[in-house]
């Protein structure tokens, strides 16, 4: 998927995704495999609209947020200036080409971002190089086994035409171990969404709404996607997510 298709999506969805819930005991699991503290200088890549780099900051001596879309830079310059953080600064960048020296964070952390990239192992490479040595990566993503994940992506690229691929659980600890992380550490967390709070804030191409509506009530009661789907007012559905943080080498 390139990287044109993403900043349209995201620009389209920038004011809608900032508004979606921001799960903060997850964002503190993130920044906690991370090791951020009083004194790290941290850079979360493709950071959205701020929400774990802010967060971060108000942990931390100084944050970085990278992202491929400038509209996505401009809300989270609103968040920033709503809690009143003056330790962020914002750059636009793609992940697979960090513009930072080698060794220059002593935490890293990226959310959601993996499977928006074709690329994923050159992705983690680039979190490792700008880590210091020694430092904490932590990259945080949804993860399905593959079966439900080729069902799931059938959907998502319909809801969402910037998505690529969904890793498995493996996949995602290969692309860290690939990457020379080292001293693994694993945490796992659900996220549930209501199906009509997403398509809020989804833009798919002209009748791809509806198509995927109609995945998600054949999908009721037989998991293929393996988004373990409710009905209650509505369609909700829990995405199984996966953090995966190491040390970078000495």
């Amino acid at each position: 998927m390139g990287a044109s298709v993403t900043v349209e999506q995201f620009s389209l969805q920038a004011a809608s995704f900032a508004r979606l819930p921001s799960h903060e005991a997850a964002t503190q699991l993130l920044l906690d495999a991370a090791g951020v503290g009083a004194g790290s200088e941290v850079l979360d890549v493709a950071c959205g609209p701020g929400m774990v780099a802010c967060a971060a900051a108000q942990r931390a001596r100084r944050v970085a947020g990278i992202d491929l879309t400038p509209a996505m830079i401009d809300q989270a310059k609103v968040l920033q200036a709503k809690l009143g953080l003056a330790n962020i600064e914002w750059h636009v960048g793609e992940a697979t080409a960090l513009p930072f020296e080698a060794a220059s964070f002593d935490a890293v952390t990226t959310r959601y971002s993996m499977h928006h990239i074709a690329d994923p192992d050159l992705a983690a490479v680039e979190l490792v190089r700008v880590a210091r040595p020694g430092a904490r990566v932590a990259i945080a993503d949804m993860v399905l086994p593959r079966e439900q994940g080729i069902a799931y992506d059938r959907m998502e690229r319909l809801r969402d035409p910037s998505h690529v691929r969904t890793l498995s659980r493996d996949e995602l600890v290969a692309l860290a171990v690939g990457a020379g992380l080292r001293e693994l550490r694993l945490a796992n967390y659900l996220f549930t969404v209501e199906l009509e709070r997403l398509m809020k804030a989804s833009f798919p191409r002209p009748g791809d709404a509806e198509r995927v509506r109609a995945l998600f009530e054949a999908d009721l009661g037989v998991d293929r996607m393996g988004l373990s789907l409710m009905r209650a007012d509505g369609i909700s559905l829990t995405y199984p997510v996966l953090i995966v943080s190491g040390v970078t080498p000495a």
